[in-house]
């Protein structure tokens, strides 16, 4: 399994916060049982204190000498470490007498002591709990004073019983974690598997497809995953239609530039057997003639391949009435003299995009009004401001439209009436692109004159 993989965050992840939760819940109980521990312990040297001390008092003891009596305290401890809890219940004494320990005081007379308590040092004589320390040994005392009998009772117990304990609970606490880590991890390793089972067969389906084999990808996949495979099918119908458009294009371009070669490989075997120099004129008018459209065409689908690739725009500030005067004058004057041209300019229009390219856009329109225009035509230009902040761009021509308006702007589409106007039918493929690429929209409508309105609607320049 790979370390950069979400299974094995998940998996590590997953463990981390078992192990966490399950340690600081292990660590609050043995801090909630040490208390509760110590709570037991101080009450039971309370009550043996307040025992011994009725005991005392109810029988006084008649002492012969003025040794204090002193309680035997069974040695098991060594021998108890190694008995399991069956054998150590059948002993007559535990292995932890010898860590509990009293004194008993009457009159400031020590009257008597357990056998571990004849080196303690004085306790105090103040009601309540002490610590104290014996050979290194810290104690925990309990003080209590009988002031009828004129009787202090100490009751003693070491700190290292409580430790102990503490440490018994902890292991306990600790010991299921540690037997359960390596199951509980499995069990989640399978958990995870299963769980992303869905995501390793969408990955299988990914990598088999190939540019023959582009259809959709149909799984039963969970909520989270089905926005992705939703996502990867739209990728897929995407590349399948450029693909598509690829193979159209290639086959298309083939077409078109093997008329001019054509045209260019007969009228250069004319020429090499021509001798009048009539025939050798018009050879090389054609070859001439040829040539200008191969370049046109050839520098039209360069255009068409550099836009293809083009992934953004460079965004400026354009004035679209000087943009209009500026394409105007870029085309030929037998096309500028063969219609009338009609100006309703907005002159507060600003556009926002590639000065170049706009530019691209309406010479190839203009072009194209003037052109499938009949002579002594007219072709109107109107532009203004919408309410949407854009700005609209409407140019119109008379004549007789005859093209499939549903295919204007499809590459190297011409229809049969216009197969002998020059041209390769890129011109409105180009313009659709730019304009795309400009997030505006292009539209064809036929005309009350038998022409074709060309609607272009451009984003106006921010304020």
């Amino acid at each position: 399994m790979a370390f950069n993989s979400i299974k094995f965050y998940l998996l590590l992840g997953i463990n981390l916060l078992m192990l966490g939760t399950l340690s600081l819940n292990a660590w609050v109980a043995y801090h909630d049982a040490l208390h509760e521990l110590d709570e037991i312990y101080d009450a039971e040297l309370a009550r043996s204190a307040k025992l011994i001390s009725l005991l005392l008092s109810s029988n006084p003891l008649q002492q012969t000498n003025a040794e204090p009596l002193v309680i035997a305290v069974p040695h098991i401890t060594e021998m108890g470490e190694t008995l399991s809890a069956q054998q150590e219940r059948l002993l007559d004494g535990h292995k932890y007498e010898g860590k509990i320990a009293f004194q008993a005081q009457q009159g400031g007379k020590l009257i008597m002591l357990s056998e571990n308590a004849l080196q303690f040092p004085t306790p105090k004589r103040q009601a309540g709990y002490h610590e104290i320390t014996e050979h290194d040994t810290l104690w925990v005392t309990f003080s209590y004073f009988v002031p009828e009998q004129d009787l202090w009772i100490f009751t003693a117990q070491r700190e290292d019983i409580r430790e102990e304990l503490g440490a018994h609970i902890a292991q306990a606490q600790v010991r299921p974690i540690l037997f359960m880590m390596l199951p509980l991890s499995l069990l989640i390793y399978l958990v995870i598997k299963l769980v992303l089972r869905p995501l390793q067969l969408l990955q299988q389906q990914v990598a088999n497809k190939t540019p023959k084999q582009l259809h959709e990808i149909q799984l039963v996949l969970p909520s989270e995953l089905q926005p992705v495979q939703s996502a990867i099918n739209s990728l897929l119908q995407r590349i399948s239609r450029y693909l598509q458009q690829e193979k159209r294009f290639i086959a298309d371009a083939s077409h078109e530039l093997r008329t001019p070669l054509s045209i260019l490989q007969l009228h250069a075997q004319n020429l090499s057997s021509a001798t009048d120099p009539l025939e050798v004129a018009e050879a090389v008018d054609a070859i001439t003639e040829s040539s200008k459209r191969m370049s046109h065409l050839v520098n039209q689908l360069l255009s068409i391949a550099r836009l293809d690739h083009l992934q953004q725009v460079d965004y400026t500030e354009v004035q679209l009435t000087p943009l209009l005067h500026q394409s105007l004058s870029q085309l030929p004057i037998k096309l500028l003299d063969k219609v009338s041209w009609q100006l309703e300019l907005d002159d507060s229009c600003q556009i926002y995009g590639d000065s170049i390219l706009l530019q691209s856009v309406l010479r190839n329109v203009l072009d194209n009004a003037a052109k499938y225009s009949p002579v002594d035509g007219t072709v109107s230009i109107q532009t203004h401001r919408e309410s949407n902040h854009n700005i609209m761009v409407r140019i119109s021509n008379s004549g007789n439209t005859n093209a499939d308006i549903s295919r204007l702007g499809d590459r190297f589409y011409r229809h049969q009436q216009h197969q002998q106007t020059d041209g390769a039918g890129l011109g409105l493929s180009i313009v659709k692109h730019i304009v795309e690429l400009h997030h505006g929209s292009i539209s064809f409508t036929a005309n009350s004159q038998h022409g074709l309105d060309v609607l272009i609607i451009l984003p106006q320049a921010p304020a």
